[in-house]
């Protein structure tokens, strides 16, 4: 049985490394599945390689493995032929893993800026909503309390608990505020809608839809109705859910001025 030294010596080095390939790999291979020593060879020159590469970032390998290595490649004849050597493993093993984690990275940095982004919007939204009830706000004060307020009460005859409707229009603004208490539930396919009735004779003007609470109570507050339009009184009636351009149903509550 031939010993590590002979014939083989040279290519024991390259198969413990796994650059050895073709026909050289399985004569290697068929030669240690007969020679222990040789697989024992094989064996102390992959724990060689292995302190060696952990060297290079931790503690340094011991000289007696350094000195094996050296010996083991300066055996290894010089030949004119440049042979086409693989890639070790461990080397492909290291850079997949490198690649990995770059990505795994990248995906969780990727997935916290789109948190980050939901975030910001569900704030900035928030902020909006915000905003525009202080909006609302403001308009509800301005309307109770401007010099240039009209308030109107509109009342349903003939029905317990009386419905009941409070007007407050600026028409400098064409703000409205109009709150509403004791109003029936309605059908699922109507809304009630109120009417701005103008002095001048014109046609009713659409000022906003709506639908009571459980307790009957609502709020409309319109801050788009044309300025500067003298009101006579306003009105309610019972329309489609999404509203009418005018009225196609007697009034239910009708208001008075003061």
């Amino acid at each position: 049985m031939m010993a590590p030294r002979d014939h083989l010596a040279d290519d024991l080095p390259l198969y413990a490394l796994d650059a050895l390939e073709g026909e050289e790999r399985v004569t290697v291979e068929k030669h240690l599945r007969e020679c222990a020593e040789c697989r024992g060879e094989v064996e102390q020159l992959r724990e060689d390689w292995a302190l060696l590469a952990l060297s290079a970032s931790g503690p340094a390998a011991p000289p007696r493995s350094r000195q094996r290595v050296i010996t083991a490649v300066a055996r290894e004849p010089r030949q004119p032929q440049i042979r086409a050597r693989k890639r070790p493993v461990w080397l492909n093993a290291l850079g997949w893993a490198s690649v990995s984690a770059a990505i795994l990275v990248i995906v969780f940095l990727a997935r916290q800026n789109n948190d980050l982004e939901a975030q910001l919007a569900s704030l900035q939204a928030r902020s909006a909503a915000d905003e525009q009830q202080l909006r609302q706000a403001r308009e509800l004060a301005t309307a109770l309390t401007s010099a240039n307020a009209e308030h109107f009460t509109l009342v349903a005859n003939n029905a317990r608990p009386q419905p009941q409707g409070k007007a407050m229009y600026n028409p400098p603004t064409g703000t409205l505020v109009f709150l509403a208490s004791n109003m029936p539930a309605i059908p699922a396919h109507n809304a009630y809608e109120l009417w701005l009735i103008p002095a001048s004779g014109a046609a009713p003007i659409p000022a906003g839809v709506f639908k009571p609470d459980a307790s009957g109570s609502a709020t409309v507050i319109k801050a788009a109705l044309p300025t500067r339009i003298d009101a006579k009184t306003f009105a309610v009636t019972v329309e489609p859910e999404a509203g009418s351009s005018a009225p196609t149903s007697q009034p239910i509550m009708v208001g008075t001025r003061g």
